[in-house]
């Protein structure tokens, strides 16, 4: 089976490499590897880490991201190519009738929970709840992996960079992976389970190194979307273990605070926020944020402030002071 990708001359002078990895790929890539026992070598201590920790928040992701198969397009938009917020802003900003379509592709292959037919209806604050658990993956298990990560990217791209600089498009395309092949105006990827043909039509392709693709190249399915390539790097074994560590800052926090109310603390210092927003953020009950904001603003953590019916949460000098003063 072939994923065959047909370039016109303007393609070529549009295709760009990507030089770092893309959080929001990385956040889905990741959840593919979390639920998958591949690559232990390589992946098997921070899978274990990570599954030991994970918030209900990041657990309601992995219904959105199955293993094998299709994943929303929504959930990796173009716009992360910016950054994570960027990617983010991207996310919540998804059409309803993007929403609506990519999600009952999903249900096609995938029983998905309750939630999901109210985040596609368009519900506000499910897609919020959403945005606020990719936040905390990527913070999480991504982003303190992220010296390690570059340290595999960072020459691979660079040695990319070179070969397209010295030697032109076609020389690249076996460094960056065995199942890509160059015969113009046509790459090909040979992968199982998929025979499309996808027409770039002078729009140009961005290709994007990743740490957690794993065995074949990625890409979106909808043709109508600004096409990428997502490709792994290829892993060094003498490379040391992925593993995950929570930071002594965080650790030092939780041991002050209570797990909860630290979690509570770090949520509120992303922005002020209304109990409600705040619930969101932690992963909690409306009861139970409102019971520890209380409790934050009664040792002089966070401000909170009446504005109309609702209140807001805000993380004063002494808060950030915690979360600041054991780094």
């Amino acid at each position: 089976m072939v994923f065959r990708i047909y370039f016109e001359t303007a393609d070529l002078a549009r295709t760009t490499i990507a030089q770092r990895p893309d959080p929001l790929w990385e956040v889905l890539l990741g959840l593919h590897i979390l639920q998958l026992d591949e690559e232990p070598e390589t992946f098997g201590p921070w899978r274990e880490r990570a599954r030991r920790h994970l918030s209900a928040l990041e657990q309601e992701l992995i219904a959105l991201a199955p293993p094998v198969g299709y994943s929303p397009d929504f959930l990796t938009p173009r716009a992360a190519g910016e950054g994570l917020d960027a990617g983010l802003a991207a996310v919540a900003a998804t059409s309803p009738a993007q929403l609506k379509a990519e999600l009952g592709r999903l249900s096609d292959a995938v029983r998905l929970p309750a939630w999901t037919r109210r985040l596609a209806s368009g519900d506000s604050t499910v897609m919020t709840r959403l945005v606020h658990g990719l936040r905390s993956f990527h913070r999480t298990k991504i982003a303190p992996q992220m010296p390690m990560i570059s340290t595999a990217i960072e020459p691979a791209v660079a040695k990319h960079n070179d070969t397209v600089a010295n030697d032109g498009f076609e020389s690249l395309i076996p460094q960056l992976h065995q199942s890509l092949s160059w015969s113009a105006p046509v790459l090909s990827v040979d992968m199982p389970h998929v025979n499309r043909d996808l027409y770039l039509h002078g729009r140009g392709i961005r290709l994007v190194p990743s740490f957690f693709c794993w065995k074949y190249p990625m890409m979106l399915l909808d043709p109508a979307l600004p096409p990428v390539l997502v490709y792994p790097v290829r892993h060094d074994p003498a490379r040391p273990e992925i593993v995950v560590r929570r930071s002594d800052r965080d650790r030092a926090v939780a041991d002050l605070l209570g797990r909860t109310r630290a979690r509570v603390l770090r949520s509120i210092s992303d922005g002020a926020c209304s109990t409600s927003e705040l619930a969101v953020r932690a992963g909690i009950s409306p009861a139970s944020a409102s019971e520890h904001a209380r409790v934050l603003h009664d040792t002089g953590l966070v401000t909170t402030h009446r504005v109309g019916s609702s209140v807001r949460h805000t993380l004063n000098q002494v808060g950030a002071d915690v979360l600041s003063g054991v780094r």
